[in-house]
């Protein structure tokens, strides 16, 4: 706090040097946080911070890029009081928000800059770049806005998506740093489906199941897996990373395939050739609806499967498993996994009074509610109340002590922390949760050792 007052500060006695912005301010100016968040309300303070007036506001207009092929991005600013206009842009993988995404050009308005010691003027050669206005433009009373443009030519290869942060400066033209408002805004692209899906042959659906228990019932928000043909070329895997991810959730569109639960897009998760993970959207639907899987989305050469068919409800608890019998767990707040180390070699089995995690999926509704796709940032308890019964020993309230989301996965992804009851015997214990009604999978289990 202390340094950027002092810089204000010396700017607010020094005109000539404030003078020097309407050529561009420093770099790393645009908002984002990979760069520590600063932007131009540092110094034009006015009406700090960035964005307090919903009055104006910063756009940027980019379309999905084809790769190595240039196109012209718009940065808007606004503000019905405004006569006088600045910006900066920079472009980043979204995957590694450190590095940069293509390369900027200049203009006869827009210069840019590059994160280089020196600092110097483009080329950049490989270093974050920044384009900015090189002198400020000028519009006449009661325009209210200016648009700059920008060639952009993104990286040679599909890198996934790509992030984009701008700060707009929407000046009074007074010359000095005061009476300036400033926004700020970052939208994501992705590689244009259009420069890549080719795929052909009809995909054909066989079944629809619930990931964790392999049932044909699901819920909203569920995690749902697909078995086929044609979903991908023959020997090719695809796992959404953070790459395919836009604003933090889980494509809808993943290696040129979508699917379409009740009308709805899903997001998904893994593509094969035969199977595909997905999430089921958020629907209030119940009863039958319609599963299709789509080769080169909203493209002339799109291709649809025949519909399959799914049951949906309020609920449809299912228990994920290491091999179609031992629950998926762990030991609680630990990485240690639970099953037989036979089957997953460095785990161990639950000691009784011991404190397990258990996932599954399909238990309905949450508070908070996470969008499908979404990642659960912190705890979202089930709205449904739960009963979980292991070894045949319903568990007290007090011993189950925590049942909703798992924070940090997919918002389909829930985690049950439950008690070992103390009185079990060595052995496959059985594992059954039930909630409206409705129960896990039957042969479910999870090992217990004293």
């Amino acid at each position: 706090m202390r340094f950027k007052n002092i810089i204000c500060a010396f700017f607010a006695f020094a005109p000539i040097a404030a003078l020097a912005f309407s050529t561009g301010p420093p770099i790393k100016r645009t908002g984002a946080a990979i760069d520590g968040g600063l932007n131009c309300s540092v110094c034009h303070a006015t009406f700090a911070p960035a964005n307090s007036d919903p009055k104006g506001s910063v756009i940027i207009d980019v379309l999905n890029y084809v790769p190595g092929v240039t196109q012209t991005i718009k940065v808007t600013v606004k503000h019905p009081d405004a006569i006088r206009w600045g910006f900066q842009l920079t472009a980043r993988a979204a995957s590694d928000q450190t590095k940069p995404a293509g390369t900027l050009a200049i203009n006869d308005l827009v210069r840019v800059r590059c994160d280089s010691t020196p600092a110097h003027d483009a080329p950049c050669n490989g270093a974050l770049e920044f384009a900015e206005h090189n002198n400020a433009v000028f519009t006449d009373p009661g325009v209210g806005t200016y648009t700059y443009k920008v060639d952009w030519t993104p990286p040679a290869t599909d890198v996934g998506p790509i992030v984009f942060f701008a700060a707009g400066n929407a000046a009074n033209g007074d010359h000095n740093l005061t009476g300036d408002h400033i926004y700020t805004t970052s939208t994501t692209i992705q590689v244009d489906a259009a420069s890549g899906c080719t795929a052909s042959l009809k995909p054909a659906i066989t079944s629809v199941v619930n990931a964790a228990s392999f049932q044909t019932t699901l819920a909203a928000n569920s995690m749902v897996t697909i078995f086929g043909s044609g979903f991908a070329a023959a020997g090719a895997t695809h796992a959404a990373g953070a790459a395919d991810f836009l604003n933090n959730a889980f494509p809808k569109q993943l290696a040129c395939i979508a699917v379409e639960i009740d009308g709805k897009r899903a997001p998904i998760s893994y593509v094969q050739g035969n199977q595909i993970n997905a999430q089921v959207p958020a629907t209030t639907s119940t009863g039958p609806v319609s599963v299709k899987v789509l080769l080169n989305p909203d493209l002339p050469t799109q291709v649809v499967s025949a519909a399959g068919t799914v049951q949906l409800q309020s609920v449809a608890c299912g228990l994920f498993t290491f091999d179609g019998k031992s629950v998926a767990a762990q030991i609680a707040g630990a990485a240690d996994l639970v099953a037989d180390p036979a089957l997953i070699p460095g785990a161990r089995a639950a000691k009784p009074g011991e404190l397990v995690t258990l996932y599954g999926t399909g238990f309905g509704p949450t508070n908070p509610a996470v969008a499908p796709g979404d990642i659960a940032t912190g705890q979202a308890t089930v709205t449904t109340p739960i009963t979980v019964t292991i070894g045949g020993v319903t568990l007290a309230a007090s011993d189950v002590l925590y049942a909703g989301l798992s924070p940090g996965s997919i918002s389909g992804l829930y985690q049950i922390n439950a008690r070992i009851p103390s009185s079990l015997a060595d052995g496959n214990a059985t594992v059954v949760i039930q909630s409206g009604g409705v129960s896990s999978q039957s042969g479910a289990t999870i090992p217990i050792k004293r």
